[in-house]
């Protein structure tokens, strides 16, 4: 059964949503999972990719920008894809979704995360995500990060 993993984060600003991706996505890639991120537009899918380049300085996240339609496309070499398609090819291990809407191939996936941030818009979006996987019959777990520890 898959399982969706809700980060919710003590903070409310767009650059720390990037910093805790990246730190997921190093995390996910030492425990040999393939990943595909998935953004609502291309212009966010370039965004993601400038930043995973530039992280930090002593850290490689190898990815790709997957622009085109990726459903003939296979899992490649490099762990982790981002792309906005409305296919995701055959993925199906890891998926952070960072878009909007929930994508339509989002059951097909082992595990899902989605990274909440104190941000009205994003707490509206992503509580209908979490509404949505829980009305499809997936686990969904919470780690809230806002909790003094």
């Amino acid at each position: 059964m898959a399982k969706a993993d809700f980060y919710i984060l003590n903070k409310r600003d767009h650059s720390d949503r990037l910093s805790f991706l990246a730190r997921l996505i190093e995390k996910a890639t030492r425990l040999g999972h393939n990943i595909y991120i998935h953004t609502s537009h291309s212009q966010q899918a370039t965004e993601i990719d400038d930043y995973l380049w530039t992280y930090k300085i002593e850290s490689f996240l190898p990815h790709e920008l997957n622009s085109a339609d990726v459903s003939s496309v296979p899992i490649t070499s490099a762990p982790i894809t981002i792309g906005f398609s409305e296919d995701c090819g055959s993925h199906n291990d890891l998926l952070i979704n960072l878009a909007n809407e929930l994508p339509p191939f989002y059951k097909k996936f082992d595990r899902i995360a989605e990274i909440v941030i104190q941000n009205e818009s994003v707490l509206k979006t992503l509580r209908d995500h979490y509404r949505q996987i829980k009305k499809d019959g997936t686990e969904a777990l919470i780690h809230d990060f806002r909790k003094p520890k």
